[in-house]
């Protein structure tokens, strides 16, 4: 048993699990670009792409993230004057990065609360506004897609085979869920305190985490920071409702690049509400699953609503395209800011900041 434990030990599952990734996405991209009906097919179709619709599709696509800069200035620029929109804009970089490359996104806010504590933005701060932009994020992606649903019912039950139901499943009471526990956390110190207190003592008495003691005091002191900040944010009621509508804006900006390439494709007879149902759909359900990207689900996502928008000729070439413009490119955008920066001044961290460290 001590050899086969040693074994599992040296197993590098991270790498291994980075290699799958890499490999699907490659295989992806292939898939879409040489097999039968793939772009290269469709190029040698004869059939003339519009380039100034697929550039209003990068534009799209780069507004979203210009609108995303914003939205964070906005939030962390309350509890921190000196934030600026500089700061803002390689902030938000590296948040676009860690999300694209990270299982279910789950690396960019901890590498924006980094990111943010060497401009001299307490912890606490800015994960409260991080938090609170990510339940704006939420809230209007849940109910936009839900309001999609309402309105365009037929359309959506007649694209969900068996594999769609449960994705959607999956995903909705993953939003759900997502959306509970940040307002949770957000308004109830009490219990927030005695849940992830209860998970760090529990995880000493397995041997788990060491300066058990220790970590719940930095808990304590990051938790009532973080939520005098939620506070001070929640009376600002202007900031409120102007984040929401950046939001929404936001979002709109997004699910209109599949009507982009449609019409580059000169597929002029779409119907522009419908695809923003869809994609708001698509990115509700793809959202939450657990690979870089949604990687697969995405695609299989986009094929199954959007299959009636495009014809078998043009659909890998569309889920391509978009894939490219909204991830691929993502990435290599902001591959730049990945590195975060030394913190400028000398001063000693603060507790906040040493309670994300740790």
């Amino acid at each position: 048993m001590g050899a086969l434990k040693k074994i599992k030990a040296r197993i590098p599952w991270g790498l291994i699990f980075n290699l799958f990734i890499i490999g699907l996405t490659i295989f992806l991209v292939v898939y879409f670009i040489f097999s039968k009906d793939g772009f290269i097919d469709l190029l040698n179709s004869g059939m003339k792409i519009n380039v100034l619709w697929l550039i209003l599709a990068v534009g799209m696509h780069l507004l979203n993230i210009a609108i995303d800069a914003t939205i964070l200035y906005l939030f962390v620029k309350e509890s921190t004057p000196h934030f600026t929109v500089g700061n803002a804009i390689v902030v938000s970089m590296v948040g676009q990065f860690y999300c694209a490359v990270t299982p279910g996104a789950s690396g960019g806010q901890p590498m924006q609360v980094l990111s943010m504590t060497r401009m001299g933005v307490k912890g606490a701060n800015g994960t409260a506004a991080l938090i609170q932009k990510f339940l704006v994020w939420q809230f209007t992606l849940t109910t936009y897609s839900i309001v999609a649903m309402i309105a365009k019912f037929s359309m959506f039950v007649g694209s969900l085979d068996f594999a769609m139901w449960v994705l959607t499943a999956i995903g909705f009471t993953g939003q759900v869920i997502t959306i509970v526990v940040l307002l949770l956390a957000s308004f109830n110190k009490a219990v927030t305190s005695k849940v992830i207190g209860g998970i760090f003592k529990l995880l000493g008495k397995f041997h788990l985490m060491k300066n058990v003691d220790k970590k719940i005091k930095n808990l304590d002191e990051t938790l009532t920071t973080f939520h005098d900040c939620n506070k001070a944010l929640n009376k600002n009621k202007a900031l409120v409702v102007k984040v929401y509508v950046l939001t929404f804006v936001q979002l709109t900006v997004l699910f209109l690049i599949p009507y982009c390439i449609a019409m580059s494709f000169g597929n002029e007879g779409v119907n522009m509400f419908d695809m923003i149902c869809a994609q708001s759909y698509v990115s509700m359900v793809s959202g939450l699953v657990p690979l870089p990207g949604g990687s697969g689900a995405a695609e299989y996502c986009f094929s199954q609503f959007f299959g009636s928008f495009f014809s078998p000729q043009m659909i890998k070439s569309a889920i391509l395209l978009w894939r490219t413009i909204t991830y691929y490119a993502t990435i290599m955008i902001s591959l730049p800011f990945a590195a975060v920066r030394k913190k400028k001044n000398t001063d000693q961290p603060s507790a906040d900041s040493k309670t994300f460290a740790e």
